[in-house]
């Protein structure tokens, strides 16, 4: 019995200093950010209106803790107070649209160490999602993996949808791009990111 009880605690131990491990690093919902990168006349139009501008090319730099990060948009626009398209969504307000013709992107970086990156986010249709990807020390970018919130797996994108993914890498840069998907006619989908949250 003494054994036992020193397993389990040795465990609890284990599973308490994994918990610890991870650190926020970064928690980002993009309420605090200037609306930009919409088509002309297109930022004082409603929430649901409003049209990404095709040349819209753009960074925004700001500083978590000792992190200093810059956010590079590029075919892609952001909105501190718009919503998923559905709700009760599982998303806060606030998103940055990337657009869904090739080369769009958001780009966020670089971070000193990250472990995992949590993720919000939602789209116009049901069955849409992006690609991430990631840079260490200014290297070339290699996919991480693809994220769709579809309605086949239980999900529906418009309500928005929550992923995590293992970086485990240090002096690095995360990027957002369109991915084919689509449930009648697969192709490049435009979508949204909500929430970013990283971890070391």
């Amino acid at each position: 019995m003494k054994t036992l009880k020193t397993i389990l605690a040795g465990a609890m131990i284990v599973i308490g200093a994994t918990a610890l491990a991870q650190t926020a690093v970064m928690e980002e919902d993009f309420s605090s950010f200037k609306e930009q990168g919409w088509r002309a006349g297109s930022d004082t139009l409603a929430c649901g209106k409003k049209k990404v501008d095709s040349k819209s090319n753009f960074k925004v730099t700001k500083v978590y803790g000792s992190e200093k990060i810059t956010f590079g948009f590029k075919h892609a626009a952001v909105t501190p107070a718009c919503s998923a398209k559905k709700t009760p969504s599982s998303v806060s307000n606030g998103y940055v649209e990337i657009n869904k013709k090739e080369g769009s992107e958001l780009t966020v970086g670089p971070f000193k160490e990250v472990s995992t990156v949590e993720v919000g986010a939602s789209a116009t249709g049901d069955v849409r999602g992006y690609a991430l990807y990631k840079s260490v020390d200014g290297g070339a970018f290699t996919k991480v993996g693809e994220y769709i919130g579809a309605k086949s797996e239980g999900q529906d994108a418009q309500y928005g949808f929550n992923s995590t993914a293992t970086i485990n890498s240090k002096n690095v840069t995360l990027k957002f791009v369109p991915t084919i998907c689509g449930k009648d006619e697969p192709a490049l989908q435009t979508f949204r990111i909500h929430n970013i949250k990283v971890n070391k």
